[in-house]
């Protein structure tokens, strides 16, 4: 007997849909064998899938998750056997954040102090901040009670709460292509330096950076082989630093790539915090074997990011 449900949410179920929109689906079910056989399904038709337990989902919205709200807002539901999800979704009592909540977003930032100076290393930036930035603007959106999760619609909320102007938006909009390029490999269009300038200058005002130095390889690896030992840094965060560390190598970690795409795969499996150990492991004997002279560090100061 069939006991599943399947909802498009996010991007696919609004008018300003494009290509660079996720094609987000959501299933859920009573067992694990059952959610792994049609996410493979699904994945073969181009979607990124969320997939959850109805046990999970209820225990979410019991304790205030966000993503309840993006679906009870922004979901289509496809298919629902025995209307579970939909009476999950019902039942829902949204929440508004936490000062915590708003802590741990502003401390996400530590990892964007220093930006590698290469192309891909802008590129790493801007996909880092773009994540931090976006989960900033759907707090600030919970906490009026909106509930908003389009990225174009909450910089809107953002100009008319008269924290940044027209000019702005546009420069932020960006960020979603940025994005998009950085995760497709499209290197001929990451961004520039002056980019870079362009937003964190945004992003200082918002007290979201306080500064930022752009170093040299050398430099900001060591940045990373010191940050990624910081018990002050979640699991996501040091797993963007050692994505970035392969990418300066010259190598890729496709394991690190599959995470990042899939938040869920990261918090359902590898935050098991043995796998980043053994990662880190292995970048520190690297190190042992293959020394890194140090070079200089030029400094950047986002009040001053001409200097950049």
């Amino acid at each position: 007997m069939k006991n599943y449900s399947v909802a498009i949410y996010g991007s696919s179920t609004r008018e300003n849909f494009d290509k660079y929109s996720d094609k987000d689906i959501l299933i859920v079910a009573d067992y694990y064998n059952e959610l792994k056989n049609l996410k493979t399904e699904y994945e073969k038709k181009g979607f990124s899938v969320s997939v959850y337990t109805y046990s999970k989902l209820k225990f979410m919205s019991e304790n205030g998750s966000l993503f309840l709200d993006h679906l009870v807002k922004e979901s289509q539901i496809l298919i629902d056997y025995n209307q579970k999800l939909n009476l999950i979704l019902k039942n829902h009592i949204s929440k508004k954040p936490s000062f915590k909540d708003f802590q741990d977003n502003k401390n996400y930032f530590k990892i964007l102090e220093f930006v590698p100076n290469s192309k891909k290393g802008f590129g790493w930036f801007c996909d880092c901040l773009y994540i931090g930035f976006r989960n900033y603007l759907i707090l600030k959106s919970a906490e009026k009670e909106s509930f908003n999760f389009s990225y174009l619609t909450l910089l809107e909320e953002l100009k008319n709460d008269n924290l940044i102007t027209d000019n702005e938006i546009e420069i932020l909009s960006e960020l979603r292509v940025v994005k998009r390029n950085y995760r497709e490999k499209i290197n001929y269009e990451l961004p520039s330096k002056s980019y870079v300038i362009k937003v964190v200058k945004i992003l200082y005002r918002l007290d979201l950076l306080k500064s930022i130095e752009v170093l040299e390889k050398t430099e900001f690896q060591n940045f990373v082989e010191i940050s990624i030992k910081n018990n002050d840094l979640g699991h996501y965060q040091k797993m963007r630093l050692i994505e970035i560390y392969y990418y300066l190598n010259g190598k890729e970690n496709k394991a690190i790539e599959r995470i990042i795409c899939n938040p869920q795969f990261y918090a359902s499996f590898f935050k098991k915090k043995k796998y980043i150990q053994n990662i880190i492991e292995k970048i520190t004997s690297e190190k042992k074997r293959h020394p890194i002279t140090n070079a200089s560090v030029p400094l950047v100061n986002a009040s001053k990011s001409k200097s950049l």
